[in-house]
């Protein structure tokens, strides 16, 4: 637990000296306006009880002095830790988001994509509270502590000693809380992200919900995971309130017997009147911040918590640069050809142990040329696109793009080779201009040059805002031919000797398909074009056929 709070704490990096500071300041500043109003109440009770002539107009300016500045080191104090506290806060956002970046492919297809979201969304921002919050909380509470320990001894050390024993007592009780807090928090984590994988599957699956009578399944197992949700918050909850009131209760048994001790040592000479009234006055403020360190700490512990499980994502294995592939020429029943784009050699692979996907199998492809690859259902036609890409290794065999094996190249060297239009594109919510261009820099007159080119012009132009047209997500305002037109002029653009399509006019109706198939036609030479299909129409025009299976 100690090792993840500093881990966390490191994400600072050289900000951290200054986010600590400001804390210290924060919490010394605060400390001296307190112990500055606790010794004016002394000299002015101690002057009202002896009848000196000391100047209570002096006190007064010397206590509004210390005030001024305490204000001051607090206030500086606050604004610099709340600037720091919401930059490192930002950066393990970032350091979230850019993991999922490096991710392998393979983590996507495995989890749910709430997952991701309850990481980034519930977790980050419960540990970010460790900077924006908790810390502060607790190591402004230790410091006041300490700061006002110093004049309370002075006052009376006896009384004050008594407190500090009760005050450890209730310290303790906090410690025992702070283990099943941490779990609570752990569990109620756990159980928000199942609540958020529900409802992100029922509203992807909306379409359905809308045609098929699923509606009282699935509230009855949304009700399930989110009754579970309640129980594991309810828990977590109720801990924190009997924490609290047990704090509560000790704060009272300090007050009595504060007061039942300090009266009895006034009656003994061994404290003044007014040092009595300062040290009760040091003391409140001295309870409340002893009582918030009983309270942040388990608190602290469930953000804590809360870490241990982004760090477990960002210590997930992240896709390599580089996977290990054999050489293509290993056991190859030729040797391979310059004139072949694709290359590959009785390759083996599986999702899984039990069952390989492709075995053995082979293929070569011509550069420039227009072939299909076709075979039933689940014999592996999308799993070898998405080995051409890099997504897996395989498990045996080898793989050439462009003349280099691919034991040769980067992955981000395989994939400067390929551009890929999947069955169903991913368009963002942006314009149409920035969706064909996909993050590159691109003169306007290119994208509509890659739009023409994927016949994607004439209904784009026909849009109120053109190319500019912000669009919905996932692209849900264009239909889907029009969605696959923009893909290919993405593909287009991105300018690279190979494109993979993956059953791209499957579910598109005539019309459309053959629109796309024109615009397909359009690219027969200039690019290498493999399409997985399974319509004969989609494989008229093609060079060659490949049967997979």
């Amino acid at each position: 637990m100690f090792k993840t709070f500093i881990r966390f704490m490191k994400l600072m990096g050289n900000r951290l000296p200054i986010y600590i500071g400001a804390i210290c300041l924060s919490a010394i500043g605060e400390a001296v306006r307190r112990i500055a109003n606790s010794y004016l109440i002394k000299n002015i009770v101690t002057v009202a009880q002896t009848g000196t002539d000391q100047s209570v107009w002096g006190l007064v300016l010397g206590n509004f002095a210390a005030l001024v500045f305490g204000l001051f080191l607090w206030r500086f104090g606050i604004i610099h830790y709340n600037i720091e506290g919401r930059t490192g806060a930002g950066k393990v956002e970032k350091l979230v988001f850019s993991k999922a970046m490096r991710l392998p492919m393979s983590y996507y297809e495995r989890n749910h994509s709430s997952d991701f979201m309850s990481k980034l969304i519930f977790d980050v921002q419960k540990a970010s509270d460790i900077y924006t919050s908790r810390l502060r909380r607790l190591l402004s509470a230790i410091i006041c502590t300490i700061m006002y320990l110093v004049p309370m001894l002075y006052f009376s050390w006896e009384l004050t000693l008594c407190l500090i024993m009760l005050s450890l007592v209730a310290f303790g009780v906090n410690s025992i809380f702070a283990k099943p807090m941490k779990n609570a928090g752990r569990q109620f984590s756990d159980k928000n992200g199942g609540v958020l994988e529900k409802l992100t599957g029922i509203l992807s699956g909306m379409e359905l919900i809308k045609i098929f009578p699923v509606t009282p399944r699935l509230m009855s197992e949304y009700e399930r995971v989110n009754k579970e949700c309640y129980k594991a918050g309810k828990h977590t909850n109720r801990l924190s309130a009997g924490l609290e009131g047990l704090n509560n209760m000790f704060d009272l048994i300090g007050t009595l017997v504060f007061l039942g001790l300090g009266i009895w040592f006034v009656s003994l000479e061994r404290i003044a009147l007014g040092e009595l009234t300062a040290l009760y006055a040091l003391y409140g403020s001295f309870r409340n911040v002893f009582s918030e360190i009983g309270l942040y700490f388990p608190q602290m512990m469930n953000c804590v918590a809360n870490a241990e499980k982004v760090f477990e994502f960002l210590d997930m294995e992240e896709e390599p640069q580089q996977w290990e592939y054999e050489s293509c020429e290993e056991g190859a029943s030729k040797p391979a050809d310059e004139d072949d784009a694709i290359s590959v050699e009785n390759i083996s692979f599986g999702y899984n142990e039990a069952r390989l996907v492709l075995d053995n199998f082979s293929m070569k492809v011509k550069k420039g040329s227009f072939t299909a690859v076709v075979g039933e259902s689940g014999c592996g036609k999308s799993t070898l696109a998405k080995l051409l890409l890099g997504f897996y290794p395989v498990e045996k065999g080898g793989m050439m793009v462009a003349g280099r094996s691919y034991s040769e190249l980067s992955l981000k060297e395989v994939r400067e080779q390929i551009s890929y239009v999947p069955q169903e594109p991913y368009l963002y919510e942006t314009t149409i201009a920035e969706n064909i261009s996909c993050g590159r820099k691109v003169e306007r007159d290119k994208v509509i040059a890659a739009a023409r080119a994927a016949n994607a012009h004439d209904f784009i132009t026909k849009l109120p805002d053109g190319y500019d047209t912000v669009l919905g997500e996932r692209g849900n305002t264009l239909s889907g031919g029009e969605r696959q037109r923009i893909a290919i002029a993405r593909a287009i653009i991105r300018d690279t000797p190979i494109i993979v399509m993956d059953e791209a006019t499957s579910a598109l109706d005539n019309e459309s398909e053959f629109l796309v198939q024109a615009a397909i036609k359009a690219l027969k030479g200039g690019r290498t074009i493999l399409m997985i299909a399974h319509r004969p129409s989609s494989i008229a025009a093609a060079d060659e056929v490949i049967r997979v299976g």
